[in-house]
């Protein structure tokens, strides 16, 4: 599939169409460095994806699903001694941007806090496509 500005659909005023999609509170265990025992993590996001258009045909292709995404981040959880929520924040926004129809994602990372007076510590970040205005 094509990744240039051209074959995008745009709107009348240029602009690309999209929609959004949210992906809340996935949650998985996690290896953290540091952490003796597997910790849960919850990462939720926001994905700004390109829309096919008007009439586009009735087949899963022509939209995002964002089952791959889920996959992926199943397969970034189960990995060893991850950094930090940081790490998963990034490497999470690189795997959603690695899908051709996201043009924008925000992840929010959360996982349980070392300090007793707080419940959870994490991150937020938004990435957008190089492409993109």
């Amino acid at each position: 599939m094509a990744n240039d500005t051209a074959s995008r659909r745009a709107d009348a005023t240029g602009a690309t169409q999209t929609y959004t999609i949210l992906l809340r509170d996935f949650t998985a265990t996690v290896s953290i460095a540091g952490r003796p025992e597997r910790c849960p993590v919850s990462i939720s996001l926001e994905l700004k994806v390109s829309h096919p258009g008007r009439g586009f045909p009735d087949d899963i292709t022509a939209v995002m699903s964002y089952e791959d995404i889920v996959e992926d981040l199943r397969r970034l959880c189960a990995e060893d001694a991850i950094p930090g929520a940081d790490y998963l924040a990034d490497r999470t926004a690189g795997l959603c941007l690695a899908h051709d129809k996201v043009r924008r994602v925000r992840v929010d990372v959360e996982l349980p806090s070392l300090q007793p007076d707080t419940a959870a510590a994490g991150v937020s970040i938004t990435r957008t496509r190089l492409d993109e205005p």
